[in-house]
């Protein structure tokens, strides 16, 4: 049966655990992870398709890398093209510092993909909320990463489908409302459809990732102009929870200021 759906799935920084940054020492894998997915309905495919080319030729660019582009291209695709499409975003931002001992458990060759893998599981919690809530059969749904070398997409199949058959708690047992888990990894250029997840990743990583330039610097605008694209508690319109998800929550990831202010924003009042 034809999927009604494509879900495409990028991150944003890296996968490396050893050796993290920090605002004292700025050199070392990223200090976030952050992974965007989009949910595009097949019918939509070809207007979104067409954008994204009017897109490039606006830009004069032949990918959309939002890492490529200068700060006013990607400005001008968030606010201008982003933010009018009919697709709807979800995310995950991960702080390397909250691993706690599972960084222990998974100490080994795979360490990274084990860690990816279950970035890869919140976020499709969230999608599998969603899914079960709007009653659409996972089977509707075709999930596409971003393709990574070497990345093992058989093992993070099992992976996802040994927690749905038997989940640790009730947000794991959504999982079960996408198996069978229907999974492809293509390139950006095969799937240009990529780039809207690239988006979505890339501005979550700049609203929070500080410690990987000297200055300390981090970019709220970006996410800004999108956050309403996320998928939002029906009752508050807040996206955290539902659509974003903060692994261990701003406190404990360390926010502080004007990032901590800017993430409450995405909750709902207690």
């Amino acid at each position: 049966m034809p999927q009604k759906y494509y879900f495409l799935v990028d991150e944003s920084g890296d996968q490396g655990l050893d050796v993290v940054s920090t605002k004292s020492n700025p050199f070392g894998a990223s200090s976030y992870l952050t992974m965007g997915g989009v949910l595009v309905p097949v019918s939509k495919e070809p207007e979104v398709l067409s954008t994204l080319e009017s897109v490039k030729d606006k830009l004069d660019v032949e990918h959309l890398h939002c890492t490529d582009l200068s700060h006013p291209q990607v400005s001008y695709f968030f606010s201008s093209e982003i933010s009018q499409m009919k697709v709807l975003a979800f995310g995950l931002i991960f702080k390397k510092s909250t691993l706690g001992d599972y960084k222990e458990q998974i100490t080994g060759a795979k360490q990274a993909q084990d860690y990816y893998n279950k970035c890869t599981h919140y976020l499709l919690e969230l999608l599998a909320s969603f899914i079960s809530e709007k009653s659409i059969p996972g089977s509707d749904v075709k999930i596409v990463f971003e393709h990574k070398r070497g990345h093992d997409y058989e093992r993070l199949s099992r992976y996802l489908r040994s927690i749905a058959e038997k989940p640790i708690d009730r947000r794991a047992a959504k999982l079960a409302h996408l198996s069978p888990f229907q999974l492809e990894a293509k390139t950006k250029e095969e799937e240009p459809l990529l780039a809207l997840a690239d988006c979505a990743a890339y501005a979550l990583h700049k609203a929070f990732c500080s410690e990987n330039n000297r200055l300390g610097i981090t970019e709220q605008r970006y996410l800004r102009e999108i956050k309403d694209k996320f998928w939002a508690d029906p009752e508050s319109g807040k996206i955290a929870n539902f659509g974003l998800k903060f692994v261990k929550g701003p406190i404990s990831m360390g926010l502080s200021g004007n990032d901590l202010k800017f993430a409450m924003k995405f909750y709902a009042e207690k």
